[in-house]
């Protein structure tokens, strides 16, 4: 009996034997485990801390997108304001347009209406400076023989001795 609690005790002691080194080996990638986590701990935290400044980059960034949107919402309020002005502008413009072609239609006929009372007036002017020069003529005759006139009352008048 002693033999077999023996045996049985070596045996036990062969696998405390095997275990143990299972452990050791076990504990060696344990403690390498540790190590590599340790350095992965190092490097989330450097990561984390790199976030933590994206995130305050990103709020300042949002903040900075957010007044832009305002701004752009009122550009495009302006804009539209401007385009609307220059709707009305464009439609005045064709309405001046369409005036001044209206005026210059009316321009050209009172040109042509001006030009036809010119010629009209030069050929009555060339009709009453012949008729003046007409008038002057007869004047002239009827000085000459105003003047024979009188000239013959005074033969008559120094004849009957009236002067």
């Amino acid at each position: 009996m002693e033999k077999l609690i023996l045996q049985t005790l070596q045996q036990i002691n062969e696998k405390l034997d095997d275990q143990s080194k299972k452990l050791d080996e076990h504990s060696a990638i344990l403690n390498e485990h540790s190590v590599i986590l340790k350095e992965h701990r190092a490097i989330l935290n450097e990561h984390s801390t790199i976030l933590k400044e994206h995130s305050a980059i990103l709020k300042e960034h949002s903040a900075i997108l957010n007044e832009h949107s305002a701004i752009l919402n009122e550009h495009g309020e302006t804009l539209k304001e401007h385009s609307e002005i220059l709707k009305e502008n464009g439609e005045t413009l064709k309405e001046h347009g369409s005036i001044l072609r209206d005026l210059r239609s009316g321009q050209e006929a009172l040109k042509a209406e001006v030009s036809e009372l010119k010629l009209q007036y030069a050929k009555d002017f060339g009709e009453i400076r012949e008729q003046i020069k007409d008038i002057e003529v007869s004047i002239e005759i009827l000085k000459e023989e105003s003047w024979n006139n009188r000239m013959d009352i005074r033969r008559v008048q120094k004849t009957l001795g009236l002067e």
